[in-house]
């Protein structure tokens, strides 16, 4: 019995510091730090993305060009074709017409396009500088508040370091099988101890059949069958 509360005094201890270590976690300062942290990332990642697409948006404006001085040579050879040997027939005429339609409106289709991609790239460029603005600005944010939480948990830390230390000084007043029942129970539960209140384990408020009681009330190692608590009396 003397080694379950040596043990539940040193939870006491321990789940103090589990509770200051939460407070730091849970910080309003520090939600607001991750906050700031993850637009700047996606601001990051926005303004990467942008200028993924201004450069494709390049590379097709080359190629384009490139076509378009194909479609143009090939309109300036019909044009000396039609000097050097002009058409005899009406459907010489219609066939020599179909091809220039046929490169003038490749031309303007390609035209139509630069002008699209002109466009596009305009308004990338005017997202990209408001990117890098929002991402400027949270940026002063993201450090003015990593200041004050470097402050806030450099406090907090030091509460913490003491507490743990409180709970420290008892370990050897703990027997180690049981403390290594109880960091194991920890993982899943926490308080991983419960008082048996009334016939019922205070952790779930489950009611514990006799034998169960039994066992607890002759001083044996029982876990709660509903929430997996060690039980002492």
């Amino acid at each position: 019995m003397e080694q379950f509360e040596a043990l539940w005094a040193y939870q006491q201890e321990d789940i103090k510091a589990d509770a200051i270590a939460n407070a730091i976690r849970r910080s309003p300062t520090r939600l607001k730090l991750e906050k700031a942290r993850d637009f700047i990332l996606d601001r990051q990642k926005q303004y990467k993305q942008i200028e993924s697409d201004i450069a494709a948006m390049v590379d097709r404006k080359d190629v384009i060009i490139q076509a378009i001085d194909h479609a143009s040579s090939q309109l300036d050879g019909l044009k000396s074709r039609y000097a050097a040997n002009p058409p005899q027939t009406a459907e010489e005429v219609k066939s020599l017409l179909s091809e220039v339609a046929k490169c003038r409106d490749t031309i303007r289709q390609y035209e139509a396009e630069i002008g699209h991609i002109a466009r596009e790239s305009a308004a990338n460029e005017k997202a990209q500088r408001n990117v890098k603005i929002e991402a400027a600005n949270a940026k002063k944010s993201f450090d003015q508040l990593k200041a004050e939480y470097e402050q806030e948990s450099k406090v907090k830390k030091e509460e913490l370091d003491a507490q743990r230390l409180k709970a420290k000084a008892l370990l050897d007043t703990v027997d180690p099988a049981l403390l290594e029942e109880y960091n194991t129970i920890k993982k899943h539960i926490s308080p991983p101890m419960a008082r048996l209140t009334y016939g019922q384990c205070s952790g779930c408020n489950t009611s514990l059949p006799s034998a169960t009681l039994a066992r607890i009330r002759g001083g044996a190692l029982v876990e709660c069958e509903t929430c997996g608590r060690m039980i002492i009396q």
